[in-house]
């Protein structure tokens, strides 16, 4: 099956690019410029500007399915005009949803994200991304997940390990939400579908609710030495950890969240141990195979 990924460039679309071509499906990544990972180089890719209707036709010739993330938020850095981000992620998505009904495409992963509702341009953005999905779906009877994602925008290591409890998620997360949603459009497992992408840290519900008294003692039963670490780094904790029931993209997509909280302490652990100096890490960095 081949499928088309737009801001194919981006973080999370590199990672998204590779876990679909693990699992075996022909990739064509598309954005403005090519991707800078060299593993890319025998991968199809295509110049497009959403915003180019012509552009966004040639990328989904020939695409049996497309993951739609190509977009711009506030939080890039240089930052954009919200006339910029408007014009990308409402008529680019307009004009990604009318490519695919000329082409026929009946397979749609729309990237969303948690930060959807009034609060911005962005988030308006997302509210109006969403609600062309549900007419595209309405119009063609196509299968469309929408896939709020949390944050996994490039940061320090360790701010990273805080951000999980907070609003954070592992870009791997991220990539293995993306292929279960593609399966399942492309199965026809789902009609319109929404779901949230976060994290899941197995907490019970006192320690969620209470982490920031709780929270190092749970850790370190589940790590030994964690508290150790968590002190020796200073990490921030929250009072209480953002946590959402995943049990409907567990059932609809086959698909829970792998990295929280205790892997990273896991992560942090090994390197510790090894005397690595995590203060200039950042993430995304999986942990080397040789650790």
């Amino acid at each position: 099956m081949k499928v088309l990924v737009t801001g194919a460039s981006g973080n999370g679309g590199q990672a998204i690019s590779r876990a679909l071509i693990q699992e075996g499906y022909t990739v064509r990544m598309a954005d403005v410029s090519p991707p800078a990972g060299t593993d890319f180089a025998d991968v199809e890719f295509v110049r497009c500007d959403s915003r180019t209707a012509g552009d966004v036709r040639r990328a989904v010739e020939g695409m049996d399915a497309v993951v739609h993330l190509a977009a711009w938020h506030c939080a890039h850095n240089p930052p954009v005009s919200d006339e910029t981000i408007f014009a990308v992620n409402v008529d680019g998505t307009f004009n990604v949803l009318e490519a695919c009904k000329q082409a026929g495409i009946q397979s749609i992963v729309y990237a969303s994200s948690m930060a959807y509702g009034w609060g911005s341009v962005y988030s308006v953005s997302k509210v109006i991304g969403e609600d062309l999905c549900r007419s595209y779906h309405e119009m063609t009877g196509a299968s469309i997940a929408m896939l709020r994602y949390h944050e996994f925008i490039p940061r320090p290591y360790l701010e990273f390990g805080s951000r999980l409890l907070r609003n954070g998620i592992d870009r791997r997360d991220v990539a293995t939400a993306t292929v279960a949603s593609v399966k399942a459009a492309l199965n026809r497992d789902i009609g319109l579908f929404c779901t949230i992408v976060h994290t899941n840290h197995g907490m019970p519900e006192e320690v969620v609710n209470n982490f920031h008294e709780l929270g190092p003692d749970w850790c370190e039963e589940q790590v030994p030495g964690a508290r150790r670490l968590i002190e020796k780094y200073a990490i921030s904790l929250p009072g209480s950890v953002e946590q959402h029931d995943l049990s409907e993209a567990e059932q609809a997509l086959g698909w829970k969240p792998a990295i929280g909280f205790i892997e990273f302490l896991r992560d942090l652990k090994i390197r510790d141990e090894r005397g690595i100096d995590v203060t200039g890490l950042w993430v995304p960095s999986e942990l080397p195979a040789d650790l």
